[in-house]
């Protein structure tokens, strides 16, 4: 597989992101409460405005679908896997397998891709991508990892403190030149953004795992405390 290129709701200032640009890299620094490997709790730094996408299966996903579950956000192209803002084999690899293999574990772990066009726009028809899945990822589980159709704006219109705004960001060397599709977010069980990554290297993806684990943690805590 070849190597990846790097409105609706209120919209919520507190949220800390910075975009930084190297020679075809892009960097998201969260500056509010970085986290170490060793526990610490992840910083609230929104809420995720309501949304509503349309799974495979042809049945609403909201807000109100995923409480109680971790939700992993992300993109993707109908043009994968040749051409994708996020490491399609990676992302499946560093992330999916384990959660598909261990579900008693992992069976609070949720993902959506969310299906755009090269340009990032939505699209209706997602069944060649779907295909795509089943046939190139092992055990492909709709239950766990759902595409599905809607505007992306929904849940990556989010800003920080200086007004950057993730979904109107531009960069030239970002996927489409809209570096949004490239990120993943990850929401808590109460809709809450709690980390911002990328999807498009090993390293992001191994990163990204590592805040989903801190996140687990916190409500393992929470559970021992019952």
């Amino acid at each position: 597989m070849e190597k990846k290129e790097n409105k609706g709701g209120k919209k919520k200032s507190i949220l800390m992101i910075l975009l930084a640009f190297g020679p075809a890299i892009l960097l998201f620094l969260v500056s509010l409460g970085k986290c170490s490997n060793n526990y610490q709790q992840l910083p609230v730094f929104s809420e995720i405005p309501s949304y509503k996408f349309i799974g495979a299966n042809g049945k609403e996903i909201t807000e109100k679908t995923q409480a109680g579950y971790i939700t992993i956000f992300t993109t993707i192209q109908v043009s994968c896997p040749t051409s994708c803002a996020i490491d399609l084999f990676k992302f499946n690899m560093g992330l999916y397998q384990e959660y598909r293999k261990d579900q008693k574990e992992f069976k609070d772990v949720k993902i959506l891709s969310i299906v755009t066009d090269e340009q990032g726009n939505p699209v209706d028809n997602i069944d060649e991508i779907i295909y795509t899945l089943s046939d190139m990822v092992v055990g492909y589980d709709s239950t766990i990892w759902n595409l599905v159709t809607g505007d992306p704006a929904q849940v990556y219109n989010v800003e920080n403190d200086k007004g950057v705004n993730l979904y109107m960001q531009e960069n030239q060397e970002a996927f489409a030149q809209k570096p949004y599709l490239s990120a993943l977010l990850l929401a808590d069980k109460k809709n809450q953004l709690r980390y911002v990554g990328l999807g498009n290297q090993e390293g992001y993806i191994r990163d990204f795992k590592q805040h989903i684990a801190l996140l687990r943690q916190e409500y393992k805590k929470q559970n021992e405390k019952k």
